[in-house]
């Protein structure tokens, strides 16, 4: 391929896929091979798009000397166009043991964290990264091997949450070889590209050049193959998101899905619901895959209410008497609150995340459809101080809407609400007669009536830290 007619397929993409626009500062992920320089001289050299570039480089640390050499290398390049240089090292060894994860991930996660932070530090619009048309179909190919849905096939986006960016998915690997040599420019050859050992390895140079004697344009229709999955995945996405949002209860951290809805759905939406909780809670799905959204689906349909399920990521699916819940571990072993007086309007903090607002205000036109978050109290009634405390066994009050006393546990209990949630409620009382269980129910005892003008309303923050739902 000629230099001319790479330039012009990369026009293409990038207007396409709206990647960058004239005089645009991006971050160019160069690691010294063939690819990223590549990709560096294509951007430096594109007619009619003159753009502000910066190259980073990550050393991984894993080949000694080769590696200082590709750094040096990457450092001389930038120095002969004339462009700034960012480089930093990161024990990418060390960092896969700590995470227990491979050394792919490790390096994939350092390189994106490196570039991401150099991305807002010199406020560049995005990251320009190599991947081509070969990385598409070696990465369709290997998450086909390894057990993908649709998603996972989809492999690589021309761009990333606006971040990252890919100009070169619509070139081969030969085309970007033919065009270095074109132009005479030198470049790395990575050793541990040529381990056997590592499965992408033996996909490049045993699967793709044996699938090519089928169809010499393998590489191509793997790569269209890959963007069309990706293009229909958009659509269920946009439709799954509106799911979500009609169907989940949600909050920082997490993501709760009710059981009765869900079972009527067809098993591939609940798969992507789950899929879309995780994000919601996470930002990312890695290290999911798909047996853990099976596991999901089975104790959505079969397991018993306090069921529990370790996810990835510190993440916890429990299933309650009316959801599945996915939260962070921590959500799921909250604080009690502190125990305090109250003894005049203002805010508390109860210690846990949660707090309380006590303001002067009168009573409201009617109890009804007023959030559980807020309650009224009569301080003729009920004047302080007020205690506040976590509730114990044995604690009583009188519900609204009710006649006589009842256990809170029992209270708790028809409301479904979760055991491992109850030690974080905080209950306030005004000379051992409770006033409010607060978020959850109010008493009768001191409660504010409709039409008094003088009263104190109480407003209970933080509770979107605590899935408190049945």
């Amino acid at each position: 391929m000629t230099p001319t007619s790479i330039h012009t397929k990369l026009r293409h993409a990038i207007q396409r896929f709206n990647l960058c626009r004239p005089h645009d500062r991006l971050i160019v992920g160069v690691s010294g091979g063939a690819d990223s320089v590549a990709l560096l001289d294509l951007l430096s050299q594109l007619p009619g798009l003159p753009l502000q570039l910066v190259v980073a480089h990550l050393n991984h640390c894993l080949r000694g000397r080769e590696s200082d050499a590709d750094e040096a290398f990457v450092q001389a390049l930038a120095s002969r166009y004339g462009l700034p240089c960012e480089v930093t090292r990161v024990a990418v060894q060390e960092q896969a043991a700590r995470q227990r994860c491979s050394l792919e991930e490790a390096g994939r996660e350092a390189r994106y964290a490196f570039f991401e932070a150099l991305r807002q530090r010199h406020q560049a619009a995005a990251v320009a990264v190599a991947h081509h048309a070969d990385d598409q179909a070696e990465t369709l190919l290997l998450r086909l091997l390894r057990g993908a849905g649709s998603t996972g096939l989809s492999a690589m986006a021309p761009r990333t949450d606006a971040r990252i960016i890919r100009p070169l998915l619509g070139c081969t690997r030969q085309e970007l070889r033919d065009y270095l040599a074109a132009r005479q420019l030198k470049f790395r050859e990575d050793s541990s590209n040529a381990k056997q050992d590592v499965l992408r390895n033996r996909i490049r140079h045993e699967l793709l050049p044996l699938l090519q004697s089928y169809n010499p344009a393998i590489a191509e229709r793997l790569a269209a193959t890959a963007q069309l999955l990706g293009e229909e995945q958009q659509v269920v996405n946009h439709y799954t998101t509106g799911c979500f949002l009609e169907l989940a209860h949600s909050g920082n951290g997490w993501a709760a899905l009710p059981k009765a809805r869900l079972t009527d759905l067809l098993r591939g939406l609940r798969l992507q619901l789950y899929r879309q909780a995780i994000q919601h809670i996470l930002g990312t799905l890695r290290r999911f895959e798909l047996k853990h959204f099976d596991l999901l689906d089975q104790a959505l349909l079969g397991a018993s209410t306090g069921s529990r399920l370790n996810l990835p990521q510190g993440l916890t699916g429990l299933v309650t008497a009316q959801h599945l819940l996915l939260a962070r571990k921590e959500l799921l072993h909250p604080s009690p609150p502190t125990c305090c007086t109250i003894t005049a309007p203002g805010s508390y903090s109860l210690g846990n995340g949660l707090s309380l607002l006590v303001e002067p205000a009168p009573a409201p036109a009617s109890w009804h459809d007023l959030p559980a978050s807020i309650t009224y109290v009569d301080t003729i009634a009920a004047p302080f101080p007020w205690q506040v405390r976590p509730i114990v066994p044995g604690d009583r009050m009188e519900p609204l809407g009710m006649t006589g006393s009842r256990s809170i546990q029992d209270i708790l209990t028809d409301q479904k609400l979760p055991r491992h949630l109850r030690p974080a409620l905080a209950l306030i009382s005004q000379n051992g007669q409770p006033l409010w269980l607060a978020g959850i129910r109010r008493a009768c005892h001191a409660l504010l009536q409709p039409g008094q003008q003088t009263g104190l309303r109480i407003t209970l923050s933080g509770q979107e830290h605590l899935p408190l739902f049945p």
